[in-house]
């Protein structure tokens, strides 16, 4: 069977390689910028996709002051929070609606998540994306597998990474308190058929608390952080490759000990453009070592290939195009376990269309997923249908539904070790999403919606000794989301956004559903930015409210509460010519912050100032 498919994908792209010789004997060939735009194979414009859609540019990451890409969207965007506050040693790792597994990261338009998560918890660490060589995030909420596939439930995140420009470079230095300090430089060079462009960033940071038990006595703390990441970028007439490749080491103390961990990760990736067709292909790998345990480790790799095309018939679009990914991990829980090594493949065509019924706009996207494993094979048809009218003022009013899916990982089907066992019978989590909105994408935007999403056979941990995972769990989030940006002349720019969220599950179909675990039901957020000359000001305000809920799992359930906090941050910055100067001030007020998490209650963070010089040549 797997040759089959093999022979199949590659008679789809041999096919459409045939497609673009004959397109180029009829028009003339120009160049073409490799385009991404996230959450549909058919718009070219993010406001025109009828879903909350939001973008943070390489402006709003320099003026932001973030530390990471994870702090940056929780405070940035409505509905995203981040558990973990308090400096970089912790995992950076983010909620959406009150999801945190069934997020699906892209990067450049590819897939990127670990194969060997496990339920409830990232696929992803935000860390190892470094900021400056971040040209603007996507992020577009609700479902998203027909249009990407597994992992879509939540909303998708395409991080975007900057293209070589002109010749030129940047130097950027950074220093705060507990020994924080970040050094980036970069060079482009380049014109005519190729450009070309490298980047090199180091970040350090010593001694912070990090979470507290119940007693102080039980503190725990980071005591030193240190990460490099590297990169190459070169783009021609309608394609760009990139390499990045980073690793991070950090020591903190805990109830065992010392632990000394350290993180590699390695990207690549390939695009090309032709007129109305595409071919996007990737690979990357994560490595995971915890000395603190000997033979603990995980190693995660997986290739991407995608070709697909778009084409006009009359009034209705049309985009189609053939997915693959193959998928590696190997891992140990150390303590003399078994090493777990395993291997699968996923083939998926997709389609999608738009036409137009009267006044209103149809989208339909299908998508059928097939995932091949030493175990349970699986395959599943994913639909969604979405309509939207665009009023002559411009408002934009949608509803959607989607089918949404997420495959167990790696080590929920195979683990074995002397406490967990893996359960090579999980079904895939499944279910749908719904949205409701109206949006306004003028200079003043606006939006506000309605979330559904319910997801069935959600994967829980039962730790009956030995420990598996099972199929045990119904969840569903839904609330309300709302944003509105308000540019005042030439100097100001105000923002306000907020959610109210309710995600909540049962362990089986005759449990209470309960609410979901740490997440607040009540965030809200808002910022002023004031331009003028050579100056600019930030001010950024957040609240996080009720977070009281139940921790539910099918051998407990307890009810918990945590204080409701506010951290305010301010960011100045002076530039004139190639020099920039910014001073940021992060939680300035110095406000409380906890996040229970079983006995643990994490901390911060910490009021702190960061001084930043930009030099650019």
């Amino acid at each position: 069977m797997r040759k089959v498919l093999v022979l199949v994908l590659l008679f789809f792209v041999v096919a459409m390689m045939m497609n673009i010789g004959c397109s180029g004997a009829e028009a003339e060939v120009g160049t073409v910028e490799p385009e991404i735009v996230t959450g549909s194979r058919i718009y070219t414009d993010l406001d025109e996709i009828p879903a909350p859609v939001y973008v943070i540019t390489a402006e709003d990451i320099a003026a932001s002051g973030a530390t990471d890409l994870g702090s940056l969207l929780d405070s940035r965007i409505p509905g995203i929070f981040m558990k973990k506050k308090s400096g970089v040693t912790q995992q950076s790792e983010i909620v959406i609606r009150g999801i945190t597994t069934e997020i699906l990261v892209l990067v450049d338009g590819i897939p990127y998540y670990r194969s060997s998560h496990v339920a409830d918890g990232a696929t992803v660490d935000f860390r190892s994306f470094p900021l400056e060589n971040i040209e603007r995030v996507e992020v577009v909420k609700g479902g998203g597998s027909a249009i990407y596939g597994s992992m879509a439930a939540g909303g998708v995140i395409n991080i975007i990474t900057k293209k070589p420009g002109e010749a030129g470079g940047k130097i950027v230095a950074e220093t705060g308190p507990n020994d924080w300090s970040r050094y980036y430089v970069s060079g482009n060079t380049g014109g005519g058929d190729l450009n070309a462009g490298i980047w090199y960033e180091r970040v350090e940071e010593g001694q912070k608390r990090l979470f507290y038990k119940t007693t102080p006595d039980n503190s725990y703390d980071a005591l030193e952080y240190k990460g490099d990441a590297y990169g190459l970028d070169l783009s021609g007439e309608g394609w760009a490759f990139r390499a990045t490749h980073g690793e991070f080491r950090y020591r903190y103390n805990n109830e065992y000990g010392l632990n000394d961990e350290e993180k590699k990760y390695s990207r690549f990736s390939f695009r090309h453009e032709w007129d109305n067709v595409y071919l996007l292909s990737g690979y990357d790998t994560q490595d995971y070592d915890f000395p603190l345990i000997d033979g603990r480790y995980y190693r995660d790799s997986a290739f991407t290939v995608e070709a697909g095309g778009k084409r006009m018939v009359g009034e209705t679009i049309l985009a189609w195009g053939l997915f693959y990914r193959s998928e590696d991990t190997e891992f140990s829980d150390g303590y003399g376990d078994p090493v777990t090594s395993r291997t699968r493949y996923n083939i998926a065509p997709f389609s999608e269309v738009s036409f137009t019924i009267g006044n209103w706009v149809a989208n339909l996207g299908l998508r059928y997923e097939i995932w091949k494993q030493e175990s349970n094979d699986y395959d599943e048809l994913i639909p969604k249908i979405s309509v939207q009218r665009q009023f002559s003022n411009g408002e934009i009013f949608y509803i959607s539904a989607s089918r949404v899916f997420a495959m167990p990982s790696f080590y929920e089907l195979y683990i074995d070790s002397s406490s967990s066992l893996g359960n090579p019978d999980l079904r895939p989590e499944r279910g749908w999403s719904y949205e409701l909105g109206l949006k306004s994408p003028d200079v003043n935007a606006w939006s506000i919606g309605l979330f559904l999403i319910s997801l069935d056979d959600k994967i829980k941990y039962d730790n009956n000794w030995p420990g598996t995972w099972l199929n045990l769990a119904e969840f569903r989030t839904y609330g309300i989301e709302a944003s509105r940006r308000w540019k005042l002349g030439a100097n100001w720019v105000l923002a306000l956004n907020g959610t109210w969220q309710h995600p909540e599950e049962k362990t089986d179909a005759s449990s209470d559903w309960l609410r979901s675990y740490g997440i607040p039901e009540w965030e809200i957020g808002g910022s002023a930015q004031y331009i003028t000359g050579p100056w600019t000001v930030l001010l950024s305000v957040n609240l996080a409210a009720n977070q009281a809920g139940s921790f539910s799992s099918p051998w407990s359930a307890y009810d918990w509460d945590a204080d409701d906090y506010v951290t305010v941050d301010l960011a100045v910055s002076w530039g004139s010519g190639g020099e920039t100067v910014r001073l940021n001030c992060v939680n300035l007020f110095d406000g409380d912050y906890t996040y229970r998490s079983g006995d643990n209650y994490y901390y911060g963070p910490e009021r702190g100032l960061r001084l930043s010089w930009e030099h650019r040549f």
